[in-house]
């Protein structure tokens, strides 16, 4: 019985089956039940009158986390993002 690669270097090894669309609509299918779920919990004391809409919770988390997603590319970019020749200036 011998032992084979899975690839070699002529032939890259094939991604993962799902990968980010099956996150996504993971994602989407989440957001959904959280929505469901307000619909039919109703919040008993709301602080605020946005917390008595549906899914308010839901839609706030998401737009949040879109939000940080992009400040911290931006950060990213901003603060650790190099010049292209910036390893040729230096030597």
């Amino acid at each position: 019985m011998s032992h084979e690669p899975e690839h070699t270097h002529d032939q890259p090894a094939q991604p993962p089956q799902g990968g980010a669309k099956g996150l996504k609509k993971l994602m989407f299918v989440s957001l959904g039940v959280l929505v469901l779920l307000n619909v039919l919990i109703q919040v008993p004391h709301p602080h605020f009158d946005l917390e008595k809409l549906p899914g308010f919770w839901a839609l706030f988390g998401l737009i949040v986390a879109v939000v940080l997603g992009k400040l911290a590319k931006g950060a990213a970019h901003t603060f650790l993002g190099k010049d292209e020749d910036y390893y040729e200036k230096r030597g």
